[in-house]
């Protein structure tokens, strides 16, 4: 949630709780239809803070754990068979498929490689299992492969669903703008000459221009040693 619309939110919030506290005053401002308008604006609001706010740090731990799967594919996975491939398979017409990638290559194309060694290794299964592999090495080389993946596809969509909570604030700060103009305007008639009360109001739904702090950076994001435990 950026900042002017955190300060937004604040501001309705304020709002709603002014018109709470002055009930018997504003009850027909309470009753009518910009009051309910207005509460279901705070509530979408609400809800769309908090999915982006969740799905910030969703995403923040999904890159952690996809770090970890990546190394335990390469380090315990690929590297034992391209070594072996490389003393005792080098010529061959596989060989390609059995070497590892190249550093930092990207983690889908890292799942399609992994993939293909399973599958070329799986041809020369005896000599591999003689060097010391499990028997199942290539199921599990296939199983740490997929798990890289089902991290870039949980990645993947808490990224859109962060998109889709952002594109639903701005569709409910714009609402919030004109529903609060009804509001405004019927708080004024029912405070009437009372300057005290509209004092009040106005200081109420000012949107202040001080620092805010995103839900998300009030909570810290899942460490790597926290998505091991988990």
């Amino acid at each position: 949630m950026r900042a002017e619309q955190i300060r937004k939110f604040d501001m309705l919030r304020r709002v709603q709780q002014f018109l709470d506290a002055y009930a018997v005053k504003l009850f027909a401002v309470n009753a009518a239809a910009a009051r309910k308008e207005l509460d279901q604006v705070v509530a979408e609001m609400g809800a769309n803070e908090t999915a982006q706010a969740s799905n910030t740090l969703n995403a923040r731990g999904q890159t952690a754990t996809q770090a970890m799967l990546r190394r335990d594919l390469v380090n315990n996975h690929m590297r034992p068979v391209a070594t072996i491939a490389a003393a005792h398979l080098h010529d061959v017409p596989g060989f390609k498929a059995l070497q590892l990638p190249k550093i930092g290559v990207k983690a889908a194309v890292l799942v399609q490689d992994a993939t293909a060694m399973a599958e070329a290794a799986r041809e020369y299964q005896e000599v591999f299992v003689g060097n010391g592999r499990p028997a199942d090495f290539a199921d599990a080389l296939v199983a740490a492969a997929g798990a890289v993946r089902t991290s870039i596809d949980a990645r993947g969509k808490s990224i859109a669903t962060k998109a889709a909570a952002r594109e639903g604030l701005k569709a409910t700060a714009t609402r919030a703008h004109l529903v609060l103009r009804f509001v405004d305007a019927q708080v004024k008639a029912a405070l009437g000459d009372d300057r005290k009360l509209l004092a009040a109001w106005k200081s109420v739904k000012r949107i202040g221009k001080g620092k805010v702090v995103p839900m998300e950076a009030t909570v810290p994001a899942p460490t790597t040693s926290d998505a091991k435990a988990a």
